[in-house]
């Protein structure tokens, strides 16, 4: 319970209407979440509008709405704000006692590898015996709890929740992907980050983005807008984006990671393998061999840039080193997946054609026989990534199986003719399975000792949007089973099978 009065503090209020209550019970955006004594909030969304629901939130028990537009008509006191969506999170952080006040946060934005660099802070901080919390794309984590990530950052009010309920719990650090949609929609508003990370920049998200600066200029917003005073940004500076952004920053707070020269955190003396990578791991303060069971030279970037936020964060040699060498691997990131042909079986959530560029460029680099990758693209998505992701696929790959991804409302054949639109005839050879379960077992079909056969594009997901719809769909459970029935088959006769 909070006083109405505190909360209205924290916004500017434009006109009230009706009689505000003394008190209020809980918040929320959802007018199926409401309960008696509830703040809604009218959230405008590009699917619906909170507005409409101002009826059913007022049958539900709340005592008080946000709103940008007054309702003709109703009792339901309303406080009328510019910008609902930009006042949750003041109203959110006031409603559950700033919890990240208390909190040591650490950011990481970027197109691809937040995933992968959270789960490394994460083993850091274990290594130093800190206890965290990862907040991202596959799910909410800390202690013993895990929840559904239904977005990569969470809305304001869901986030101010979490934490809440991370710091009750004694938890007081933080790993957390920061995605530009969380940036532009006000989602991390009021937060500061003790140190953030960018890990690259590539197009993706150009059905939000007016253009590739745009979306430059959101991730941007991290380190110029949400990074404490004596924050530190950690930057890719091997990445275009990444340098420019490096050179805006103060000089003092700042550190730079990649391959290039010239770096304040490196690799030097690499080893690449199917199983795992060696280097000499170069600070400003120290150097160490390391062995990470990360594959490919994608991954080591993210690693290094990990390593450069354990520093930043204040954190000693030991449990740099100690995190990075852990067995940490992020679900759905190149994830192996064990099997008696001696081949590599790999899958990953590479679904944007940088993506599957720093992927397949980092596989090819490494011993192997052939690759064969299995791969679609998403529908009621960005199409001018399709062409450019099946180009690549068949660059880096000595087959590549186009099969259906998540095709939503859209044709899947129709998507893999968009993607086919990008591959060229004789620069290697591909094939059309738009059954996802089919072009898996195709592609399982055709590896053998020392191949590599990657799925990529849903990585750590369990379900296939078809049409409106959900269908269960892990490709890990998927491979596992296709090869416990290939397996079974083995030595049977065509006889038996009948």
């Amino acid at each position: 319970m909070v006083k109405t009065q505190r909360l209205l503090d924290q916004i500017e209020v434009l006109e009230v209407r009706g009689e505000l209550p003394l008190h209020i019970e809980a918040l929320a955006y959802d007018s199926r979440k409401v309960r008696p004594g509830t703040c809604f909030v009218a959230l405008r969304g590009t699917q619906t509008d909170g507005h409409r629901f101002l009826d059913a939130a007022e049958s539900a028990g709340a005592t008080l709405a946000v709103v940008e537009e007054l309702p003709n008509d109703g009792p339901l006191p309303c406080i009328r704000v510019r910008d609902t969506l930009a006042a949750m999170p003041l109203l959110a952080a006031e409603f559950f006692g700033h919890p990240a006040r208390d909190m040591t946060l650490a950011g990481f934005t970027g197109t691809n590898g937040k995933t992968t660099s959270t789960y490394l802070l994460e083993a850091i901080w274990a290594a130093a015996g800190i206890p965290a919390a990862v907040i991202g794309t596959i799910e909410y984590r800390w202690k013993d709890r895990s929840l559904k990530a239904p977005n990569t950052t969470p809305l304001a009010l869901d986030l101010h929740e979490l934490l809440h309920e991370i710091r009750r719990e004694g938890v007081s650090h933080v790993a957390m992907e920061v995605s530009s949609h969380g940036l532009v929609l006000h989602r991390v508003d009021g937060l500061v980050f003790d140190a953030a990370a960018l890990t690259n920049l590539s197009p993706e998200h150009l059905d939000f983005h007016r253009d590739l600066e745009d979306y430059g200029e959101a991730k941007a917003a991290l380190f110029e807008r949400h990074l404490a005073a004596r924050g530190t940004a950690v930057i890719n500076t091997d990445d275009d984006f990444g340098s420019k952004l490096f050179a805006r920053l103060p000089s003092d707070r700042r550190l730079s990671f990649g391959l290039e020269p010239g770096v304040d955190i490196t690799a030097e003396d690499i080893q690449l393998s199917q199983e795992e990578t060696v280097f000499d791991l170069k600070t400003p303060g120290w150097s160490r061999r390391l062995r990470s069971p990360l594959v490919g030279e994608h991954n080591l970037r993210n690693v290094l840039g990990a390593a450069g936020m354990g520093i930043a964060l204040g954190l000693d040699e030991e449990a740099v080193v100690g995190g990075l060498e852990s067995d940490t691997i992020a679900p759905g990131r190149l994830e192996p997946i064990d099997n008696s042909r001696g081949a590599r079986i790999l899958v990953d959530f590479a679904h944007t054609p940088d993506g599957l560029f720093q992927v397949l460029s980092s596989l090819t680099a490494l011993p192997h026989r052939r690759i064969v990758t299995v791969f679609g693209c998403g529908g009621d998505r960005d199409r001018s990534k399709r062409p450019v992701m099946g180009g690549i696929a068949q660059r880096f790959s000595d087959v590549a199986i186009l099969t259906s991804d998540n095709p939503r409302t859209e044709d899947p054949v129709g998507i893999l003719e968009e993607v086919v639109a990008g591959m060229s005839e004789g620069a290697g050879p591909y094939e059309i399975v738009p059954d996802r379960r089919a072009a898996i077992a195709r592609g399982l079909d055709l590896i053998g000792e020392g191949d590599i056969l990657l799925v990529a594009g849903k990585g750590h997901e369990t379900m296939q949007i078809l049409g409106t719809k959900l269908h269960h769909f892990d490709d890990r459970a998927v491979v596992r089973d296709l090869l416990v029935e290939a397996e079974g088959n083995v030595g049977t006769t065509e006889e038996e099978e009948h």
